[in-house]
C-alpha cells in the first residue's frame, strides 16, 4: 500500500482554528487546476474559466464538509448567518478529465441552506446512467497527476466524414481519406480528402485525454482539437460517442459542437459531426507468421489492460513508447514459456523478438520482450537468457468478465494499523471484507483526531510469491476506471508486517523491510466467523474509526479466507529449493502475509 509520499503531504494543508469546517479530503488524483466551458456564442466563441480543487474545497463551490459513498461529496460555503450547501458527483474519467454530475438538470449555483436537503439531492448512478443528472466536464492543465492518455482506437481505416452544421455542411467521401494513430498512439490523426466545402481537403488532429464506456454499448472519447475553427468558435476540448462494431470492425463516431458531452450529440451515429471508420486492408505477413504454426496459451486469450490476446495474435500498447505492437506467434519453447514473435508497430516498424510469458494467477499475466529485436529470424540470439532482464517484467491485470467472475482473494484478514514514515502524525489503516474477500480498504487520518484525510478501496486480482516476497496485483476503484496498483510486503510475526508499492508493473528489488510501512494487527477485528464479532460500522473500541463513506459490496461466489489453506491458492514462482522455501520468511502485498499463520 502506497503511503503518503513526502509530494502527496503537501496536499494536504492544515488550516488553524479552521479544522471544523474541513471534514473530507478530496483523492490526490482529483486535485489540480482545471477549465471548463462557460459560454459559447458566435461573437467570442468558446470560453472557459479555471476551476482549483484543492485537498479540501473547490473554492468557487466550497468546502468539503462530508464525503457520501465513493463519489457524492457535501460542499458547503458559509456566509454570514446562513450556509450555502450543495451535493456533486464527482467522477474521475483519467488523470486529465474529472466530470462534475448535478441532480434535476439543475444549475450549478444553485444551493440549500439544510444539509439533509442537499443529501436528498445527491445525484444517484440510476440518474447518471439515464442522464438525468445535469454534468460539467474538467479539463486538467496543471497537478500531480496529468498524464498522456493511450487512445481506444488503433489500427489504419478509410474515413467517412459528414459535418451537420447547417451553415456550412461538409462531406468528405470515398477512400482517399484515412486515419492512423503514427507515430504516437495517444494521437488520432484524420486526413480527409475529396470534400465538398471549400478548401476540400484538410488534417485533424486529435490529442485523447480519456474514454470511458456509455450507454447502449457505445463509448464516450475526450480529447483537444487545438487547430480549428468550428463555426465562428474554437473549442480547445472535444467529446465524442462511438461504436466498435466487431464483426465488422468498422467505428462510427460522433462529436459534439463544443465542450460538453450533450450539445448536439445524441449517440454515435447523431452528432454535429460524423466519421464512418473502414478498416484499411493489412500488409501481408511472413509466411511464418500467416500460417498459424504456433498459438498464444489459451489461459492468456482474451482482454488484459493493455493487451488482448486471440489465438496467434497479441495487440500489445505500450504506454511508454505509445507504440501498438500486433505481435505474431512464430514459434514456441514450451519447457521455457518463451515464444518467438514477430511484430509490426502502428507506423510499420517490423521486428523478430522472443516473449517470455508467465501466469501469475487466473487474472494476472506478466511478460517480458527480449532486450533486442532483430530484422532476421534467429530463435538462438533472440530467445537466450542474455536477451532478457530477470527483474523486468510487464504485469497486465485481466479486464473482460471482472465485474461478473470471481476475482482473486486478498491475502489479508482483519484490520492492521501503523503510522506512517515521516508522516507528521499520519496514521493509516488496511483491513479486509469478510463479505467480499476480494475486497480491501485503506485509510490515512490524523493519529490524535482521528480526523479522515484519505480513503482507497482495492480489489484484488491475485498474489503469487516469488523468493522471500509475496506480490498483490489490486485495481482501484475508488478513483479512474483502469488504474492498478502492485503491492509487495514482508511477514515478521503472526501480528507484524511491512509493506510497499512496487510500482506500475510489480517492480523487483523492493525491499519493503527498509522502505515499506510497518502495519500491525488488531485483536478487534477479524473475520473468524466461529466467534461474535460487531459489524464494522457499529465497533467504538478501535483507535481509528471507520470510514464515513458508504463503501459499497460486490456479490462473491469465494469463501472467506480459511486459516488452514489460504496458502493454497498462492502461485508459486520460486525457483529456490524446497528447502530455501520453507526456511523464507513469507512476504506479502498491499495485503501481504500469509494467513494460514495468523
Amino acid at each position: 500500500m502506497k503511503y503518503l509520499t513526502s509530494e502527496a503531504k503537501e496536499n494536504i494543508v492544515f488550516v488553524p482554528g479552521r479544522a471544523s469546517q474541513a471534514v473530507c479530503y478530496f483523492p490526490q488524483q482529483f486535485q489540480g487546476e482545471f477549465v471548463m466551458q462557460t459560454t459559447t456564442n458566435l461573437g467570442t466563441g468558446v470560453q472557459y474559466t479555471t476551476v482549483n480543487v484543492t485537498s479540501t474545497s473547490i473554492p468557487i463551490w466550497g468546502t468539503c464538509h462530508r464525503r457520501k459513498g465513493n463519489n457524492n461529496f457535501i460542499l458547503m460555503l458559509n456566509y454570514r448567518e446562513t450556509s450555502c450547501i450543495r451535493c456533486l458527483h464527482l467522477k474521475l474519467r483519467s488523470a486529465n478529465v474529472l466530470q462534475v454530475f448535478i441532480l434535476n438538470q439543475e444549475i450549478i449555483s444553485k444551493c440549500y441552506t439544510n444539509e439533509k436537503l442537499a443529501e436528498e439531492n445527491c445525484p444517484s448512478e440510476e440518474s447518471l446512467a439515464n442522464r438525468e443528472a445535469a454534468e460539467i466536464l474538467l479539463f486538467k492543465r496543471n497537478g500531480y497527476y496529468t498524464r498522456k492518455e493511450y487512445c481506444p482506437i488503433d489500427g489504419k481505416y478509410s474515413i467517412t466524414y459528414k459535418n451537420n452544421n447547417p451553415e456550412q455542411s461538409n462531406e468528405c467521401t470515398g477512400n482517399d481519406s484515412s486515419m492512423d494513430s503514427c507515430p504516437s498512439g495517444s494521437i488520432l490523426n484524420f486526413r480527409l480528402r475529396g470534400c465538398t466545402a471549400t478548401p476540400n481537403t484538410f488534417d485533424l488532429r486529435f490529442e485523447c485525454m480519456a474514454s470511458w464506456k456509455g450507454p447502449n454499448n457505445e463509448n464516450y472519447l475526450i480529447f483537444s482539437d487545438n487547430n480549428r475553427q468550428l463555426n465562428g468558435q474554437k473549442p480547445k476540448y472535444r467529446c465524442a460517442l462511438y461504436h466498435h462494431e466487431y464483426r465488422t470492425d468498422e467505428i462510427q463516431m460522433a462529436l459534439s459542437r463544443d465542450s460538453t458531452c450533450t450539445t448536439d450529440l445524441i449517440n454515435s451515429t447523431h452528432g454535429f459531426e460524423t466519421f464512418l471508420l473502414t478498416p484499411r486492408a493489412e500488409n501481408l505477413w511472413p509466411a511464418e507468421a500467416s500460417f498459424g504454426t504456433c498459438s498464444f496459451p489459451k489461459w492468456m486469450h482474451g482482454t488484459w489492460e493493455h493487451v488482448r490476446v486471440d489465438d496467434d495474435t497479441m495487440i500489445y500498447k505500450d504506454h511508454s513508447s505509445f507504440k501498438t505492437y500486433t505481435i505474431k506467434c512464430v514459434g514456441v519453447q514450451e519447457d521455457e514459456n518463451k515464444y518467438l514473435v514477430f511484430s509490426r508497430t502502428q507506423c510499420d516498424e517490423e521486428r523478430y523478438n522472443c516473449m517470455r510469458i508467465v501466469e501469475r494467477s487466473d487474472n494476472i499475466l506478466e511478460f517480458q520482450l527480449g532486450s533486442n529485436a532483430s530484422t532476421t529470424k534467429d530463435v538462438f540470439v533472440l530467445c537466450s537468457d542474455d536477451n532478457f532482464q530477470d527483474d523486468s517484467w510487464i504485469t497486465q491485470g485481466r479486464t473482460d468478465a471482472l465485474d461478473t467472475v470471481p476475482t482473486g482473494r486478498c491475502p489479508i484478514s482483519g484490520e492492521y494499523v501503523g503510522v506512517i514514515p515521516d508522516g507528521e502524525d499520519l496514521c493509516a489503516k488496511l483491513w479486509s471484507d469478510c463479505d467480499t474477500s476480494e475486497l480491501m480498504y485503506y485509510q490515512v487520518s490524523h493519529c490524535k483526531t482521528n480526523e479522515i484525510y484519505e480513503e482507497r478501496e482495492y480489489k484484488c486480482l491475485g498474489h503469487w510469491r516469488e523468493s522471500d516476497f509475496l506480490y498483490t496485483y489490486t485495481q482501484r476503484r475508488d478513483v479512474a476506471a483502469g488504474t492498478y496498483e502492485c503491492f509487495v510486503g514482508v511477514k515478521m510475526s503472526n501480528r507484524e508486517i511491512y509493506i510497499k508499492e512496487a510500482g506500475e508493473h510489480c517492480q523487483r528489488h523492493i525491499d519493503p523491510l527498509h522502505y515499506g510501512m510497518q502495519l500491525n494487527k488488531t485483536s478487534l477485528y477479524t473475520c473468524n466467523y466461529t466467534t461474535p464479532r460487531n459489524p464494522p460500522g457499529l465497533r467504538t473500541s478501535t483507535k481509528i474509526p471507520r470510514p464515513t463513506s458508504a463503501l459499497p459490496t460486490v456479490k462473491s461466489t469465494t469463501k472467506v479466507w480459511n486459516f488452514d489453506t489460504a496458502g493454497a491458492e498462492t502461485k508459486n514462482n520460486d525457483n529456490a529449493s524446497s528447502a530455501t522455501i520453507v526456511k523464507s520468511t513469507y512476504l506479502l502485498c498491499i495485503i501481504v502475509y500469509i494467513l494460514r499463520y495468523l
